[in-house]
């Protein structure tokens, strides 16, 4: 299975070491809003304008998993001109096992 993951590099990512921050869902908040996770920190942020300052991020405990936003999503949110790069996860029986990165020229 795979799942693919549309990425925002902020200007925090390098100091963070992070990849930058992946467009997601979170279907058990029922609100069909967009969140940016950073995987490396396991932290949301909740406006991408905000996406890198620390004190702004959320620490939600959640009970089920996050899902990728679909390009329509993002791109009905006006937030398309944003994706730096896409991040595809290769999972086989619950694990990663690989990921492939295509970063996107500006």
């Amino acid at each position: 299975m795979k799942k693919t993951y549309f990425v925002y590099r902020d200007s925090g990512a390098i100091e963070r070491q992070s990849d930058g921050v992946e467009f997601c869902k979170i279907p058990e908040f029922y609100d069909d809003k967009i969140y940016f996770y950073c995987d490396e920190y396991m932290l949301f942020w909740t406006d991408i304008d905000k996406v890198g300052d620390l004190n702004k991020s959320k620490d939600f405990k959640l009970k089920d998993k996050i899902v990728p936003a679909t390009l329509e999503e993002i791109s009905k949110e006006g937030l398309i001109s944003s994706i730096h790069s896409v991040k595809q996860y290769a999972i086989e029986n619950g694990k990663v096992v690989g990921i492939t990165y295509i970063h996107l020229d500006s």
